[in-house]
């Protein structure tokens, strides 16, 4: 399938998403379910580029960082809409061939560019939660993530074809090359701990996968078109209120 064809594939689901937890709230509304949470979070995460143009090869994962406040709409008894605010530092890194290029007088053919890019998300996903066992209640959420780009900056490594010689331009702007919106998948799964109250404290596994194009651009060498994808990891560790 190609990438054009499976943006427009997960743009009707996350239409036919949004519609179901429109009718969700309504439901919720009707039956007077009201409930509000608010908290704060800090996510250590492992970040990475899957690139869909011929020639460009992902070239490992970087760590990365999350933080942000954390907000919880209850639907029903056991399951809510969850969403918040975060400051996500995600990045990666690609190989890609590129025309001819002089640089500190050599002659390089193949690049590899390290991105640090720093982004502002709202996630829009249902969350569903089991009635509580001792302390603890476990949950599963599911639903899209929208984010802005808000820094892009990163280092470029130049590598010769003829010898294993190689040299670097470090701290670059990528503010060009990156777009400006993020569309991605969130998949989830945790535990709150019940510190008494509405108090609890959060921990869970969290796959952002970005499904919108991470790239801008035309490659150099060939002309195609730059096509990758930003997906991460995240350990999640919060508090509710």
């Amino acid at each position: 399938m190609q990438p054009n064809l499976k943006l427009k594939s997960m743009k009707k689901i996350a239409l036919s998403f949004f519609m179901s937890l429109a009718v969700m709230s309504l439901t919720a509304q009707s039956l007077n379910v009201q409930s509000f949470r608010l908290g704060l979070k800090a996510s250590p995460s492992i970040a990475w580029f899957r690139p869909d143009t011929e020639d460009y090869n992902s070239e490992g994962a970087r760590f990365g960082f999350s933080y942000g406040l954390l907000a919880e709409f209850a639907l029903a008894e056991n399951y809510g809409f969850a969403t918040g605010v975060h400051i996500s530092y995600l990045g990666g890194k690609l190989s890609f061939p590129i025309e001819e290029t002089v640089v500190d007088e050599g002659i390089y053919r193949q690049q590899e560019r390290i991105y640090r890019l720093q982004n502002v998300e709202i996630p829009f996903t249902l969350k569903m939660k089991t009635r509580e066992i001792g302390y603890n209640t476990y949950f599963v959420k599911f639903g899209f993530g929208g984010s802005m780009n808000l820094r892009a900056r990163g280092d470029d490594i130049f590598y010769s074809t003829a010898n294993d010689s190689s040299t670097s331009r470090n701290d670059l702007d990528f503010s060009g090359d990156i777009p400006l919106m993020r569309v991605s998948m969130i998949l989830g799964a945790g535990t709150e701990y019940s510190l008494g109250g509405n108090t609890s404290l959060v921990g869970g596994l969290t796959f952002n996968n970005g499904f919108t194009n991470i790239l801008k651009g035309r490659n150099s060498a060939n002309n195609k078109r730059q096509f990758a994808r930003s997906n991460y990891l995240e350990l999640s560790l919060g508090i509710l209120f």
